[in-house]
């Protein structure tokens, strides 16, 4: 391949920025893409990196540039695009998809998967205490941006080749199936995104050139987000020791760890459509 190419493009309008790091294919191999919200840290980061290293290429979606991603993508000859958008502003997320979707080279692909990595905890604290701002972004950031994502995606993706696989892979998290104190936001968004995953499954079906969607929830992991509850105070979360002590347990996953059992389920095709795992007691294909 060749050197790595940086393109800026922007719709200022629509608050979409665009740094690409693009090389030019060489190879005739069908390719694998990936586009991946929250690759900032933490497990969209990890994920990204895995896919890059395995050879697929990806899009990566985030507030802020990733220089580290952006480096690691030129070490190891990979195709990477990052675009910086703010989830919150759910009124420019279909456009942004529209245009992502718009600017793929479907006859280059044997598969495109779309994962709704990026999410925020806040507000951590009861119900009756949480501003009106701050719960409204996190339900933006956390469930309806992936669901304005998700629904652009169907939409751009429905009248490609049905040799062309399609996937929405949703991050969740048991914190959608359990109640926090203090996660009242959190959980109500997980348990949708769980919801969102079933409902949506069930209209693709399993008819060729469906996108096959899956809800994942990765386990504890160690990132910025476990860093967050670990300072909480009690009164604002009361089970904060119990995250302090799977820290000091060491029984926390590594982003990377999390990030290879996702892509080893995906990999596998080991689900069936509309399903939600959970890695920690996954064995195989709910049916």
């Amino acid at each position: 391949m060749d050197e790595a190419v940086t393109v800026i493009a922007s719709i200022p309008e629509k608050g979409i920025f665009c740094v690409s790091i693009l090389k030019e294919r060489k190879d005739q191999a069908a390719m694998q893409l990936y586009i991946i919200t929250g690759t900032t840290s933490g497990l969209g980061e990890a994920l990204a990196k895995r896919l890059l290293a395995s050879g697929r290429s990806v899009i990566s979606v985030s507030r802020t540039l990733n220089e580290s991603l952006t480096e690691y993508a030129k070490e190891k000859g990979a195709i990477l695009t990052e675009y910086l958008c703010d989830l919150r502003e759910t009124p420019n997320l279909v456009p942004f998809m529209e245009r992502i979707m718009g600017m793929i080279d479907v006859s280059q692909l044997s598969s495109v998967t779309l994962v709704n990595n990026a999410g925020v905890l806040n507000p951590i604290m009861p119900l009756e205490q949480a501003g009106s701002e701050e719960l409204t972004d996190h339900l933006h950031i956390n469930l309806l941006a992936p669901m304005l994502l998700t629904s652009a995606f169907i939409r751009a993706t429905g009248s490609w080749p049905v040799t062309v696989s399609k996937t929405v892979v949703n991050i969740s998290s048991g914190a959608g199936k359990k109640p926090y104190s203090g996660w009242s936001a959190y959980c109500t968004a997980k348990a949708g995104i769980d919801m969102m995953t079933r409902c949506a499954g069930q209209e693709q079906g399993d008819v060729p050139g469906a996108v096959k969607l899956v809800s994942i929830a990765p386990g504890v992991v160690d990132t910025r987000m476990q860093e967050q509850i670990r300072k909480t105070a009690p009164q604002r979360f009361p089970e904060v020791g119990r995250f302090i002590g799977l820290k000091a347990s060491g029984k926390l996953y590594l982003p990377d760890e999390a990030a290879e059992r996702i892509i080893s389920i995906l990999d596998k095709g080991g689900f069936g459509q509309g399903d939600v795992i959970d890695v920690r007691n996954y064995s195989g294909p709910a049916r």
